[in-house]
């Protein structure tokens, strides 16, 4: 199962060659490696393994010691080490996508040049330090630590928490308020702190008994009258604020490839114990609730997947991606959660015994709707992002645009995916509806803490109707390039008008907590509904296939 569910999820050769690479390094070395760990030991050879065996710097340039990758090149090593453990894939998180890409994105090329091939080969191990003990949400406004200009240096002085790797890097990214030599602002900058030289000045506390992540090291910190020379100051001073929000949009995707690992993982293994556990004269895989479970699990890890992807590939474009990197996280992560929850659930009581991994799974995904923006968050961003006149037809584009994206397949849209593209269309015009009061009612961004309950609804009928459309992109660019399947073509169908059906009522739904009706969303409703059931409607036309495509006029005639 483990291969043909990963040709489904990754489609491209040389993502599918990485993947089995990082599954053999996992059986080979990571897995009797953390045989010989206890339950909270920190995997200290991990990032040196990782990097003897090319599995580090997937997104640096090689003149930096990377591989030359891109972001979607890092999602299936992210995806792929958590598969095996959750622990190890947050420590390359915080090593990889935080740490090293802040250096990488905001350091001189000097800098690059000294820190970045120590990270990317393992020798050394990095952590990203942003998050403060007295700080929310906004941490960049609450931020107390301090850079202090002092002679021909800078003094560091603060408190992190939550630092991921804190109490084993050699590396420090820290972010802290500067303060240059007149005593004025200078704005938020970050430095490179080495622990080499430091010590005595750093002083880590470990944090222990977490739900889950266990081997993870997680650690307070405190940095006290530490030395920072120029040199390993990020420069421009003030420059800080803006390439975090970077880091942590390319983090959030990453963070929603881990989930799916986790998710992957507990997927196989519940499908594994279905077929052997004896139930009834049979199998628990043989009874027909187990099997229909298993098969959502599989769409929905295949759905979530491609929205992480999505958005991977639109940061390597450098196209604006903050929506769609917090819609991704979101929707990749309760997925995970959803997933590894039922995980546990099929396998009963065994599912709840730490013997099992299936429970480590749930426990570690539990972290990921938290961690790098909590779903709450995020949901608020999403919707500011969506009351915003520029940005809303970015992130959801009118549905004629789509054949711009990747061209029609020997006819039309309509033709090709039937009464889902259909019920599309109304979850399209459902939202944008919904949308439209809001503004209407005067309900605007600044106002959102009056009204977050519709703003998360709000954001979450964008957020599926955003995947529905990235499914269906990549769908029909698979059919364009001939490499779609029968299986594929039924998932993107079936989720699709499942989908709209639940962002049409939800839409109703919504509108009535605003004290509101609207006739076109009741009837939206219900034509979702009706196109829904024409789908699994036996029907005399030949079903569209990548060979023989339906004709746009018998499409039409035969849905009239």
């Amino acid at each position: 199962m483990a291969e043909t569910m990963m040709t489904e999820l990754l489609g491209d050769e040389d993502f599918l060659l990485l993947s089995k690479s990082l599954s053999e390094f996992s059986e080979r070395e990571l897995v009797p490696y953390l045989r010989t760990l206890g339950r909270e030991n920190f995997p200290a050879r991990f990032i040196s393994l990782a990097g003897q065996n090319g599995f580090l710097g997937t997104a640096i340039p090689t003149e930096y010691g990377g591989q030359g990758g891109t972001l979607e090149s890092l999602l299936p090593v992210l995806e792929g080490i958590a598969a095996c453990d959750g622990s190890l894939a947050l420590t390359l998180a915080a090593h990889e996508s935080l740490a090293t890409t802040h250096i990488f994105l905001g350091a001189s090329n000097d800098q690059k040049r000294k820190y970045l091939p120590e990270l990317t080969s393992g020798r050394k191990i990095a952590a990203w330090c942003l998050t403060e003990p007295q700080a929310g949400s906004n941490i960049f406004n609450d931020m107390r630590t301090r850079l202090v200009r002092i002679g021909k240096g800078w003094n560091l002085s603060g408190e992190k928490t939550f630092i991921t790797n804190g109490c084993h890097a050699d590396i420090f990214v820290v972010l802290a308020r500067a303060i240059d030599e007149a005593g004025r602002h200078a704005g938020l900058t970050a430095c490179i702190v080495e622990k080499q030289g430091s010590e005595g000045r750093i002083h880590h506390t470990s944090l222990h008994d977490k739900m889950g992540m266990n081997r993870s090291d997680t650690a307070a910190l405190k940095f006290e009258d530490v030395a920072v020379a120029d040199d390993a100051i990020l420069m421009p001073l003030g420059s800080a604020e803006q390439v975090a929000r970077r880091v942590l949009l390319r983090g959030r995707v990453g963070i929603g490839a881990l989930a799916l690992g986790l998710a992957r993982d507990s997927l196989q293994r519940a499908e594994s114990y279905a077929k052997e556990r004896k139930v009834a004269g049979g199998t628990l895989f043989d009874q027909p609730l187990t099997r229909a479970k298993l098969a959502r699990m599989e769409e929905s890890l295949s759905v979530a997947w491609q929205a992480v992807r999505s958005a991977a590939q639109r940061a390597d474009q450098r196209k604006p991606v903050k929506v769609q990197a917090a819609m991704a996280k979101v929707f990749a992560t309760e997925t995970a959660l959803r997933i590894t929850d039922e995980t546990v659930q099929i396998l009963g009581g065994y599912g709840y015994m730490g013997d099992y991994k299936v429970e480590r799974n749930y426990r570690d995904a539990r972290l990921l709707t938290i961690g790098e923006g909590a779903s709450e968050i995020l949901r608020l961003a999403i919707a500011r992002g969506l009351l915003d006149e520029s940005g809303v037809r970015e992130i959801l584009p009118p549905l004629e645009r789509l054949h711009e994206a990747v061209g029609p397949y020997r006819g039309s849209m309509e033709a090709l995916w039937g009464p889902a593209w259909r019920a599309l269309q109304l979850a399209s015009e459902s939202t944008h509806l919904v949308r439209e009061y809001i503004i209407r009612e005067g309900l605007k961004p600044d106002s959102i803490p009056s009204w977050q309950t519709q703003a998360a609804a709000l954001a979450d009928l964008a957020t599926k109707l955003w995947v529905e459309i990235q499914l269906i992109l990549a769908g029909t660019a698979l059919v364009n390039s001939g490499r779609n399947s029968q299986k594929r073509t039924k998932l993107v169908r079936t989720f699709v008008a499942e989908c709209s059906i639940e962002i049409c009522h939800q839409a109703s739904a919504l509108l009535h907590t605003l004290g509101l009706t609207d006739a076109t969303l009741c009837s939206n409703y219900i034509e979702a509904l009706q196109a829904a059931a024409a789908l699994k409607a036996p029907s005399p036309s030949p079903a569209v296939s990548p060979t023989q495509p339906e004709s746009p006029t018998r499409a039409s005639e035969r849905h009239r």
